[in-house]
């Protein structure tokens, strides 16, 4: 592998990395319906992961994801509710986008149909409510006479949260 024969010692205790595999709660109150979005996920098929999960992991699939060595993923804990909003909406497009992938090979499977439609629904409600909130996430979305995009925080605004979530 890529570091296997290098002389260079990575300190990966600094990322604080997390172990936790269901169940994840990242102290923001239940959005969206998470509780039921999970009892979902665990009724449908068992293989696919909620949404949170799969998101931070990269992969949907529980029997997908392989670590490498002895790391794993990290948990994000969004550190505002603007944060938390932003990771909801990030969380679903994510699962969308993977489970849209399994359904190009597998257009058949009416389980992960059926899933894809709910997570296409939690994503538009999700999305109405950052924007509702914090206003738009892209440029198209700009409403009303004034192009309200550059009214949003940019890149190097300091919120005094993540930069990432």
């Amino acid at each position: 592998m890529l570091f296997d024969n290098n002389n260079v010692d990575l300190d990966f205790a600094l990322l604080n990395l997390a172990s936790q595999s269901s169940g994840m709660n990242n102290g923001i109150s239940n959005m969206n319906g998470m509780n039921m979005m999970n009892k979902m996920f665990d009724k449908s098929n068992p293989n696919i992961l909620p949404a949170k999960e799969g998101f931070l992991r990269g992969n949907m699939f529980k029997n997908e994801y392989v670590p490498y060595k002895n790391l794993t993923f990290i948990n994000i804990v969004p550190k505002s509710n603007r944060e938390a909003k932003l990771f909801n909406v990030m969380q679903y497009s994510f699962a969308i986008n993977d489970l849209n992938l399994y359904l190009d090979l597998h257009p058949d499977d009416k389980e992960v149909m059926n899933l894809f439609e709910e997570l296409v629904k939690e994503e538009k409600m999700a999305k109405k409510e950052y924007m509702e909130s914090y206003g738009p996430l892209t440029v198209t979305e700009s409403k009303g006479n004034k192009f309200t995009w550059i009214d949003s925080p940019w890149p190097w605004d300091d919120l005094g949260g993540s930069s990432y979530v």
